[in-house]
């Protein structure tokens, strides 16, 4: 399966959006611009090669934002069924509108919680950087599990409760004041996040670290980079997206400004 990402970035973000084939053109040159997002994605891309999909599976994109993760699977396996659901109502507005012109007809959408839906029969479900905005008793595990099948699958990536930096973190002061706000459910480390999804009746067949040194220092140059205006972002990229690359091939996984734990529900 090969996953590729943000191809209806030209759809989801509102600059791009209104000059589509600008957009287009500016992807060709310089890739997704979301540093943030770009990470994410290679720590799920390698992941979900964990996870044994059949072609026509059915699979829940859980807090799935704009609906990249979504759209990335929906091109990759056209016969799968999709389920994208956030609770927020403008960017599922947003996903539909990347849906409509991008022509995917296997993702359905949804503006509500998750016990609100009829889903059931899941192979698979992920929530991506989502349970950190949830408050931990709030956080949907034994919902997931009664959606998914025997044997199937759920993926939780999050930030790990404690965060290394490279530059002083005044430089980072209005971010942090917005993950003090946000961010009520940063409150495991890998071993906790383990223990969770075992609390909830998961067996756990993956525990991981990921984000080491390299790939925070990524996410700081394209943080300060778009801080400082719309060229030195460009001019950030390469170099960002070239350091989350070497990140992927020397972090030692004994620690991570990341964890991920996938669940499966017992047979």
């Amino acid at each position: 399966m090969n996953l590729t990402f943000g191809q209806a970035q030209c759809y989801t973000s509102e600059r791009m959006n209104s000059h589509v084939a600008l957009a287009k053109i500016f992807r060709a040159l310089f890739g997704y611009t979301n540093v943030g997002n770009y990470a994410r994605f290679t720590i799920f891309q390698k992941l979900v090669k964990q996870i044994p999909l059949s072609e026509k599976a059915q699979i829940l994109d859980l807090g799935t934002g704009y609906g990249e993760y979504a759209i990335s699977l929906a091109e990759a396996l056209p016969a799968a069924k999709i389920h994208a659901l956030d609770i927020d109502k403008s960017r599922i507005q947003t996903l539909n509108h990347a849906l409509n012109q991008a022509k995917i007809s296997n993702v359905e959408t949804y503006d509500t919680y998750l016990q609100e839906t009829e889903i059931q029969e899941l192979d698979f479900a992920f929530s991506v950087d989502v349970f950190e905005h949830i408050a931990p008793e709030q956080m949907p595990f034994a919902e997931v599990l009664k959606r998914l099948k025997p044997g199937g699958y759920f993926l939780v990536k999050i930030p790990n409760k404690t965060q290394k930096t490279i530059f002083p973190e005044k430089y980072f002061e209005e971010h942090q004041e917005w993950l003090e706000d946000e961010h009520i459910g940063q409150v495991y480390d890998l071993k906790g996040l383990q223990a969770r999804f075992k609390q909830e009746g998961f067996e756990v067949v993956h525990a991981s670290n990921s984000d080491g040194y390299l790939s925070r220092f990524a996410w700081e140059i394209a943080y300060l980079g778009k801080k400082a205006g719309v060229l030195t972002q460009l001019l950030s990229l390469p170099l960002a997206k070239g350091l989350i690359h070497m990140d992927r091939w020397v972090h030692s996984g004994k620690w991570g400004n990341a964890i991920q734990v996938i669940g499966r529900k017992p047979l």
